[in-house]
């Protein structure tokens, strides 16, 4: 109870910002002054004068200045005049940012912070080729907004063939079907031969671009043809990935959106006072533990001498807040964004970073078509497909005494993980025919009670004796799981079995301590956490001695992807994305609970996290990372 009143309040009262922001409407009250015609807005409480600006698409200074404002103060019930002009609600973000001088900028410093050429900035601000002064006023233009409008959609027409299916186009294309579908609504209901469907260019293969007309010789093209990560290098005034260096007098910018609830959670303190009564709001307990592993996080960089700002928002799981907090961000000044952790939220935030090019960082979702068509987002648990993956790079390095069985439920999303696997494993004259000699087979299992003799005969059939029979079941069904368990534990005693499920299984109430002695179960996760670590040892320590309570995996998870991502901050600048690989030796690539290993899933997408863990128990029934994992 101490503890988390102590959290709450320390949300609520440090410096970092927690902001409710509130929707500025355009004015019907208009009126004309001195020969001008203006809006006569009534600010309202939670407006600021950027999200007026913003709204009526009027620079911040030009209002201070018909208004007297000394500074960017305004308050609740105060009128502004506002310079009347059609307002046009395509792309409201502004085409050029004001910059007040700070004693030790230059003008090469300012084109680093806000990506564009010192000859821009003269360009601008004609004054400035003869020296700048502190405290004075820059007008720096909006170089992100001039890229986007720049941008056409792209796409090509794909003409349906005979045998061609939804996932067939989609694998070839390396796509998702949700993102055919996207594009191509009418296709839900089914394809016909000769029918056309859009395709994405960045999407397409490169053997595919090349003979493809519509599509050759375009600039997007000919980068992605294998180029090594040119979305960024081909803009000027990017620092390339070796010549970043961080100086001590350079902060950078952190937004944390969290659902925290705040409010709620303090009346649930309030009125606490037995066991019985709840300590908080819905599910916000899991958030409380993910903001106190990132402020550890920020403690640990801190004493690294790595300075950080941190503004945390509360955005209540409320879809209409989040586009507020994001259209009030000052965009220049943001440098990595952290949240939220709701899939409809992540998609909100996550296309207001791509306009600006800030890297967001999805700390929960496993949704892998969040990342689609967006390489500013980082998903740091690792998708089923990454599992998939991760198993099937594990039994293909087995040797020939290996008999592989993969046990699928029917279920389409089933079948999508087994064709995955079946295109990991490239075994394909092998895959879908169940002989006696074959060294890999597929089991579609029926859990019809009727049909139980005859499942239980597929197994025996696909078992083999005098092999390590290795069976896959992809599967967090519990139902479906202990049936396959069931019918693998009556098999015939002589048999070697190993399984590889989810760790989800670990919490089935179901499978007894016999079935775990006889069978040899492997977990996939995507956390580890080794108790024997020193390190592991002194983050407990030190969460014990801050927050008088023990570190859940929220807590490790947030610590990690944090201070992953805060010294890719370091090493890299705001621009990271294209510089980390599997070389990196940051303090945590190998953190408390993940491994990190970003990999794109597609050439214009985001980021996934690809390291998966395959966990065994031990003599001790402890759980511990296979040997050959």
């Amino acid at each position: 109870m101490k503890y988390l009143l102590s959290i709450l309040l320390l949300i609520l009262s440090q410096t970092f910002s927690i902001n409710a922001q509130v929707t500025v409407k355009i004015s019907d009250q208009t009126g004309n002054i001195n020969g001008k015609k203006y809006y006569i807005h009534k600010v309202e409480i939670g407006q600021t004068l950027y999200s007026v600006s913003k709204a009526y698409n009027v620079e911040q200074e030009e209002i201070k200045r018909i208004n007297n404002l000394p500074d960017n103060e305004i308050k609740s019930g105060q009128l502004l005049k506002i310079p009347y002009t059609e307002i046009r609600h395509t792309d409201t973000s502004p085409d050029f940012f004001y910059h007040k001088v700070k004693q030790g900028e230059t003008l090469f410093s300012l084109s680093q912070k806000y990506y564009i050429s010192v000859e821009e900035i003269i360009e601008s601000n004609p004054v400035v080729k003869y020296g700048l002064k502190t405290d004075q006023i820059l007008k720096i233009p909006n170089s992100f907004k001039k890229n986007r409008e720049d941008r056409k959609p792209d796409y090509f027409l794909y003409t349906v063939k005979a045998d061609d299916t939804l996932y067939s186009i989609s694998i070839k294309y390396n796509l998702t079907v949700e993102d055919l579908l996207k594009l191509n609504p009418d296709a839900k209901n089914g394809i016909k031969i000769g029918q056309s469907l859009k395709i994405p260019n960045k999407s397409v293969q490169n053997n595919d671009v090349d003979n493809n007309p519509e599509t050759n010789d375009t600039t997007d093209n000919i980068l992605n043809k294998g180029l090594n990560d040119p979305l960024y290098f081909t803009v000027d005034g990017i620092t390339p990935c070796d010549q970043f260096e961080y100086t001590k007098d350079k902060s950078f910018e952190v937004v944390l959106l969290l659902p925290l609830f705040l409010e709620q959670n303090l009346h649930y303190i309030s009125r606490y006072d037995k066991e019985k009564d709840p300590m908080f709001y819905k599910n916000t307990k899991r958030f409380t533990e993910l903001y106190e592993g990132i402020l550890l996080a920020l403690q640990k960089v801190k004493s690294e001498g790595f300075s950080v700002n941190l503004k945390v928002f509360d955005t209540e799981n409320d879809s209409l807040k989040v586009e507020n907090i994001m259209a009030s961000l000052n965009y220049p000044n943001v440098d990595l964004i952290i949240g939220p952790v709701y899939s409809k939220n992540v998609i909100i935030a996550s296309e207001y970073a791509a306009r600006h090019h800030v890297n967001l960082i999805s700390p929960l979702s496993k949704n892998r078509s969040l990342l689609e068509n967006n390489p500013f987002v980082f998903q740091t648990v690792p998708s089923t497909d990454a599992e998939t993956d991760k198993v099937s790079e594990l039994l293909r390095q087995h040797n020939d005494s290996t008999n592989v069985i993969l046990v699928y439920d029917g279920s389409e999303k089933q079948l999508e993980t087994v064709n995955r696997f079946k295109q990991n494993f490239s075994l394909y004259d092998t895959l879908q025919t169940l002989t006696d000699t074959s060294v890999f087979k597929i089991i579609k299992y029926d859990t019809d009670i009727k049909m139980l003799d005859e499942e239980q005969n597929k197994i025996n059939r696909a078992l083999k004796p005098k092999f390590n029979n290795v069976v896959y079941i992809p599967s967090d069904n519990e139902v479906f799981v202990i049936q396959v368990i069931d019918k693998l534990y009556a098999a015939d005693d002589s048999m070697h079995i190993e399984i590889i499920g989810s760790d989800n299984w670990i919490n089935f109430q179901n499978i007894n301590t016999a079935t775990f002695n006889k069978l040899s179960f492997n977990f996939i996760s995507p956390f580890y956490v080794d108790y024997n670590s020193v390190d592991v040892k002194d983050f407990i320590k030190t969460y014990r001695t801050v927050y008088e309570t023990e570190p859940s995996y929220f807590a490790f998870q947030a610590y990690d992807f944090t201070y992953y991502f805060l010294n890719s901050l370091r090493k890299y600048g705001r621009i990271f994305q294209f510089c980390l690989s599997s070389e990196d030796v940051f303090p945590n690539s190998h953190g408390l609970i993940y491994n990190f290993n970003f990999e794109r899933i597609n050439s214009n997408s985001g980021f996934e996290n690809k390291d998966v863990f395959i966990l065994k128990f031990n003599d001790s029934f402890q759980l511990e990372k296979r040997i050959d994992e």
